[in-house]
């Protein structure tokens, strides 16, 4: 009887034990979330024209561009002669416009061939436009500031259209992305702040912002991802960088 009596007293015990850790569990803070840490802005430049071989870098891997500035020059000279020639030709379509079209103004001359002059001319200046915006492909220029990560190529080779020549991040801003369990849905809104830290960095916790809350599960783990954005402008934080927040801390409504 005796131990029949004790063994209900340690079964109720462990229940009694099992509850109270259930709720410790429900009150302790949520568990920090690992997330990574990616450039505001990157992109692959690739070449604009069909086969061309590079005459020259003008950067390398590390160095810091601003937007417009020369990456890459192709081999250009037959643009370039291209746009020589069509701008003679609007020289001379616009001296026999002129001629023609006084010809025309003292009863000298026919409307028909000052007209005609006149579409040669703007066909000229049609040609030179076409010319210069071919010359202006073979000058690969940055369509975004940031640090060069990679070069695809070098100088001598030959590179063909869409063809990857450098890339390009931006990290004076990064975003990192979480994915946390559903039941913390409800509690986030875009903008709330959320403490980030980079254990590669220390113990410091940079201020971040919600900037995008997915509005659909992810149907294989069951959670919805979540990304936050940090100012960066020092760039301590690295691309792929691993970080930790907790979003627990989340201010409640």
């Amino acid at each position: 009887m005796r131990s029949s009596e004790t063994m209900k007293f340690v079964a109720t015990r462990r229940l009694l034990l099992l509850t109270l850790g259930l709720t410790l569990c429900a009150q302790s803070p949520a568990e920090e979330i690992e997330g990574r840490a990616r450039p505001i802005k990157e992109v692959s430049v690739s070449s604009p024209v069909f086969q061309e071989v590079i005459n020259a870098f003008a950067v390398e891997e590390g160095d810091t561009v601003k937007e417009g500035q020369v990456l890459v020059q192709l081999r250009c000279e037959k643009e370039q002669l291209e746009f020589e020639r069509t701008q003679k030709l609007i020289e001379l379509a616009e001296f026999k416009y002129k001629g023609a079209n006084s010809l025309f103004k003292d009863k000298m001359g026919s409307q028909e061939k000052a007209l005609e002059e006149k579409a040669q001319l703007e066909l000229a200046q049609i040609m030179h436009r076409a010319a210069e915006v071919s010359l202006k492909e073979k000058t690969v220029r940055a369509p975004l500031s940031g640090i060069v990560v990679k070069k695809h190529k070098e100088a001598g080779e030959s590179v063909d259209r869409v063809e990857k020549l450098v890339d390009i991040i931006n990290i004076d801003r990064v975003f990192v992305q979480f994915y946390l369990d559903p039941k913390l849905m409800p509690s986030l809104q875009i903008e709330d702040p959320v403490k980030v830290k980079f254990p590669a960095i220390g113990p410091q916790a940079f201020q971040a912002k919600v900037v995008f809350i997915d509005p659909s599960i992810d149907a294989g783990s069951g959670l919805f991802r979540v990304k936050v954005r940090i100012e960066n402008l020092d760039h301590q934080i690295k691309a792929n960088m691993r970080g930790v927040a907790d979003f627990g801390t989340v201010p409640s409504r």
